[in-house]
């Protein structure tokens, strides 16, 4: 059996998909949270100096989304064929478009910013980001049968949208009851068995 470790900063966004991919699947892995500090002790050693890093067998897998790929894969998260697979995909990329598109406003948060200037960020950047991005969401999710954003169910693309919709409608919460159906999706997703005893034993964190 693989041994895996994820190298992440003390936060969920781009490192909790893999999380919550290995804790559905049930397998054990080495949780490793860096603190903002020591990642600027660290960084060089990365190839692309960036994180999350997973680390499987001693071999290391950097940037978010080919971390996400793989994991899907490994664990039938990625969707039922190649067609739905590459449609899983797109929809993947286009939701890490928007929450790009919204990452100011989530490292001024995160890494601190002039005090302040929180609603300016929230504003002009978070909720442009949604407004623009959630209906095409929200119109890929109800053509699914399932429930989650693939005919056939559950993929990684339902953690990655999950996850951070929690946190996005706790900053926006004159979104949220735009959106019900999101609402749904992350009690669905969040609600799943598998998900339990990570999610009430991980740190608390807004994003």
């Amino acid at each position: 059996m693989s041994s895996f470790k994820l190298e992440y900063l003390p936060c969920r966004y781009l490192g909790e998909p893999a999380r919550l991919i290995l804790a559905y699947s049930g397998h054990k892995f080495d949780d490793v949270r860096i603190s903002p500090d020591e990642w600027k002790k660290i960084k060089s050693s990365k190839f692309y100096q960036t994180l999350p890093v997973l680390t499987v067998d001693g071999k290391e897998i950097e940037q978010s989304t080919a971390i996400w790929h793989y994991l899907a894969r490994k664990f039938n998260l990625a969707g039922k064929d190649e067609i739905e697979e590459a449609q899983m995909n797109a929809v993947g990329e286009f939701f890490r478009d928007m929450m790009n598109s919204g990452l100011p406003y989530v490292l001024y948060l995160v890494w601190g910013g002039r005090p302040g200037r929180e609603e300016i960020m929230r504003q002009s950047h978070l909720l442009p980001a949604l407004n623009s991005s959630l209906p095409k969401i929200v119109e890929l999710l109800k053509k699914s049968k399932s429930g989650f954003f693939a005919d056939s169910g559950l993929t990684w693309v339902d953690f990655l949208v999950a996850d951070y919709m929690t946190s996005a409608f706790k900053a926006a919460p004159e979104i949220e009851e735009k959106f019900p159906e999101l609402k749904e999706h992350i009690k669905r997703v969040m609600g799943l068995p598998q998900l339990q005893e990570y999610l009430e034993n991980r740190p608390e964190t807004d994003w």
